[in-house]
Order: structure tokens, then sequence, then C-alpha cells
């Protein structure tokens, strides 16, 4: 049966879609999204946002991981040096299965200190045997025509919050802040630190499975494949956000059984029918991008994942709009009744290079 779902609800579902550090202003996308990671005093292992898209010159994946929400202002702008980055890519036949399967990549960063220059040294692993050194905010060669650039950059990330601080303090029945035009980008002249990694077509797959992972001590601090699942579908209505912390420690194979039911619930709730709920399930988890390299998108697709084939979900451009996506299919739209579908910020506030590293230099 179909839950009632009214404009109050509105409200629910924006703050399931900017919950978290509301305080400190920066929850969204996957901002802060979870209780260990808002009292981590760095954030440097807090993975806001994960892109895959083609790269510049044909037949190379660009896979991206951004850490230090508010770079500077919240958050550090430094990496980790006691914790681990991993860019996760499995072609096993059942997803993260230890990542044991032959096929399967697992990309390890470490970072030491800065030197006297400011710059952090770091090693990159493939399966466990380094391929390559570098030092932040310069580009390194990884050999086979690989290529790594870490530093500080220009949050891709863009959302209308002040829209949504109007909604809340009108307790959730003045949604005209997120219906105004043009909409007021809360993340313009913000930064992150970014892990830029280029590789060959061939070093992924014709096809493969891609999420990002953050490690300390051998825990799981943080993942992330899709954009924001945990931000929106996980502990929605306040009651136990340390569940939010069991996502992130969640094995992605294990994520349908465990989380697929909650999913199911928050959709039919926010008005998705049963079959719809169950379909958009089914899409979401595991949570993890399903890369068809050959279809991949540029860094500037503005659609959504900016495949060039059309294919869903199939990785993720920097300029797609994945907040106007999230308010449409949480709201309905996909049974016809999208109650918001814009927050009318449509781009970032700085132009992607079409160059590597592709994100905006910092501001």
């Amino acid at each position: 049966m179909r839950k009632p779902f009214a404009l109050a609800t509105i409200g629910t579902a924006l703050v399931v879609l900017t919950v978290g550090a509301a305080p400190l202003l920066t929850s969204a996308a996957d901002h802060l999204d979870a209780p260990a990671l808002k009292n981590d005093t760095d954030h440097s292992l807090d993975i806001t946002d994960v892109y895959a898209f083609n790269a510049a010159n044909n037949g190379k994946t660009v896979l991206v991981m951004n850490v230090n929400p508010l770079a500077g202002v919240v958050s550090g702008k430094r990496f980790s040096t006691s914790g681990v980055y991993r860019f996760n890519l499995s072609r096993g036949s059942s997803p993260d299965a230890d990542l044991n399967d032959a096929k399967d990549r697992v990309y390890k960063v470490r970072f030491d200190r800065a030197n006297a220059n400011g710059r952090q040294p770091f090693k990159v692993y493939r399966n466990g045997d380094l391929i390559g050194t570098g030092k932040t905010g310069l580009t390194s060669n990884l050999g086979g025509g690989a290529r790594i650039w870490a530093g500080v950059r220009d949050d891709p990330f863009f959302f209308d919050l002040a829209g949504y601080n109007q909604l809340r303090d009108s307790t959730y029945t003045d949604a005209s802040g997120l219906t105004d035009m043009p909409g007021d980008d809360f993340f313009a002249g913000t930064n992150i630190s970014t892990i830029v990694l280029e590789i060959p077509d061939s070093w992924v797959g014709a096809k493969a499975n891609f999420w990002a992972t953050t490690r300390r001590d051998g825990d799981r601090i943080d993942r992330m494949g899709k954009p924001a699942l945990n931000t929106v579908f996980v502990d929605p209505f306040k009651a136990d956000p340390t569940d939010k912390d069991r996502y992130n420690r969640t094995r992605v194979a294990n994520d349908p059984a465990k989380w697929g039911g909650l999913f199911e619930t928050v959709l039919e709730y926010f008005g998705n029918s049963p079959a719809t709920a169950d379909a958009i399930r089914g899409l979401l988890l595991p949570d993890m991008f399903k890369l068809t390299t050959a279809d991949l998108g540029k860094a500037n697709g503005t659609s959504f994942t900016g495949d060039k084939a059309g294919n869903i979900l199939n990785g993720r451009t920097l300029a797609e709009d994945v907040i106007d996506f999230e308010l449409f299919v949480v709201t309905g739209g996909l049974d016809g009744h999208a109650i918001l579908t814009t927050d009318n910020v449509g781009a970032n506030d700085a132009s992607f290079m079409t160059t590597f590293p592709y994100l905006a230099p910092a501001h």
C-alpha cells in the first residue's frame, strides 16, 4: 500500500538529502554523513564524493575520490598519514568477495607527513605491489600510461543549501527557497582534497564494479559508490544515527540483504509504489558503480552519469546534477508525481578542466 505523502514530508525528504552536520553547513552528498565521520578531528578519511568517467584521451578511465569537506574551513587540507585510500575494482562474479579474484584490482594510496614545502609524499599500490610514488600538487606517472594527482581542488558538488534552510525554518511548509530561480549554490567557492587516478581501460576491463573506501588500523572508516545513498536512505528519521556507521562498515556484497528492505521502506514512504521502490532498490544496491568503460561519459557530461550510450548509473561525471535526480526519484518521479524535481542549481560554480586532473583549481 502506498503510504501518504504530503507537502510537509518534503521537508523530511530534503533533510534526508542534507542530513548530518547541518550546524556546520556541510551536509550534502556524503559530506560528513555519519557520526564517526563527524567526530573525526580532521575529516581526512571522510569521502565526500566519488566519480568515474572517460579520460580526455580515449582508452583511459578516470577514478576520483574526494575527502576533506570544506577543506581549509571545517576540515584540514592534508591527507591522513595513518589511513589508506582504496579504489576498488571488482570483476569477479560476486562483488567485494574479499577482492581476491585474479581479475580484481585494488589501488591503495598511502600518504606520509608533509615536507618542508608543504607537499605530502605518497605511495601507490596495486594489489599490494608498489607501482609508483608522488607528491601532492604534482602529476605522477605510474607506468603503462597511468597517472595520479592528489591535492586541494574546487569541490565539484553543487546544491542550494540556503533553499533547504528556508524550508526547514518554515517547519517544512515553504519550499519556495528551492523553487526560486536561480538557486544559490552553497558550495560555490569551497574546496576538497582529491585523489585523481587515471588508468588504461585495459586495467579496468570492459566491465567492472567500482567503489571507494577509506581505512585506518584495518577498520573501514567510510565507503561510497553511488552518490549519497547513506545520506538519503539510512536513518532518514534520525532514530539511530549509528546505522550510518554500520552502513559504512558493511561489505558491498551484503548491501541487498542488509539494507534493501530499508531502502524500499523509505522509497514507499516518500510516495513510490512498492513495484517502483523494488526496482529502484535493485538499481541502487549494491552501492557501487557498474562501469562499462566503452560508454563512460566525459568529465563535463551533464546527462545523468554522462553515459554516451544512455546506460543508467554507468559511472558519474563531474558535471551531472545528482541532487535534481534524487529529488525526482525520492519524491515519486518514476511513478509520475514528483513533488520536487530541481533545486535550480544546475552547474558547478567553476568550469571543469578538459585535461588531467579535470577538477577545477582550488579557490
